[in-house]
């Protein structure tokens, strides 16, 4: 349907497809290139229509929203209905009568993470494990603007028959030992290239083999659909306060309450932390406004 003739039916199918494939790779669903490099050929394409040209840019927006960190969730981690997501995503489906009305549906995204803190609001260090493939849930590849090279030299063109007789000469220059010697290493190069197709394929199996499972740390993007591979740890010192919740913001207990914790150190520069704490502003001054000097 992208290649309809009709506009609206584009518009309509780029949009659902963003919907379908929001936030999923080419390993776990391999038309994602596809529809991607297709909604940005209708985009770029002079003689496309404004209403595909619309359709293509919304779901190239939808498919890459938040950083692809975010999902469309209309209900909450505990299967409630979110009025301001379902509102946001009826308004957005008006935007056919006004185009500003696509903003809406920036309501109904919900953000895809694993944040576990303790009770002091503190993020620990922690792991759980996903049972499945690294691979499935990695960020897709970000778009490569093409490289423009700067124009080459062009060689000088050589005939084919000086080609010919230049090579018979030097053929005929060289004795016959050193043509005889010239002829092993291509015997040793061969044998070497099927000692690395099988080193090659040897090394591809062991990846497969040990990518069965990894583990995800404390503050993580966790898909909705890796939901149901994750597994808390046994024996793990923090355990979820509510069982059954693996994403979202979640509560954890400390087993291990006499030990000191490690926790998940911020990523701003130590001077911005410092100043933050430490700023102190003054009240400012009384003053008396001089309502005289603008009647003048």
């Amino acid at each position: 349907m992208l290649k309809d003739s009709v506009d609206f039916v584009v518009e309509g199918a780029s949009i659902a497809l963003a919907f379908i494939l929001i936030q999923q790779n080419e390993t776990y669903e391999p038309k994602v290139a596809e529809v991607r490099k297709r909604f940005a050929t209708i985009i770029e394409t002079k003689n496309s229509e404004g209403v595909s040209k619309f359709g293509a840019a919304i779901a190239q927006g939808i498919i890459d929203a938040g950083g692809r960190n975010v999902t469309i969730g209309l209900t909450t981690n505990d299967g409630q209905l979110n009025a301001p997501a379902c509102a946001g995503m009826l308004v957005f489906t008006q935007f056919w009568y006004w185009f500003p009305l696509a903003h809406f549906l920036s309501l109904s995204f919900t953000p895809t993470a694993l944040i576990a803190i303790n009770k002091n609001l503190k993020a620990p260090n922690l792991d759980v494990t996903c049972v499945s493939r690294k691979a499935l849930y990695t960020y897709p590849p970000n778009v490569e603007q093409p490289v423009v090279q700067a124009p080459t030299k062009i060689a000088t063109a050589v005939l084919s028959t000086t080609k010919a007789r230049r090579g018979k000469k030097s053929v005929a220059d060289e004795p016959m030992s050193a043509r005889s010697e010239e002829a092993e290493p291509v015997r040793e190069s061969e044998s070497m290239d099927v000692d690395d197709v099988d080193t090659k394929s040897a090394q591809k199996k062991a990846r497969k083999a040990g990518s069965d499972s990894f583990a995800v740390s404390n503050i993580a993007r966790l898909l909705p659909f890796q939901e149901k591979h994750m597994k808390w740890p046994a024996g793990a010192r923090y355990v979820p306060v509510k069982q059954g919740r693996i994403s979202g913001v979640l509560v954890v207990k400390d087993t291990m309450p006499g030990e000191p914790e490690d926790l998940v150190q911020s990523m701003l520069p130590d001077d911005l932390v410092g100043e933050e704490e430490s700023v102190d502003v003054a009240m400012p001054e009384p003053f008396e406004y001089p309502f005289d000097a603008d009647s003048a």
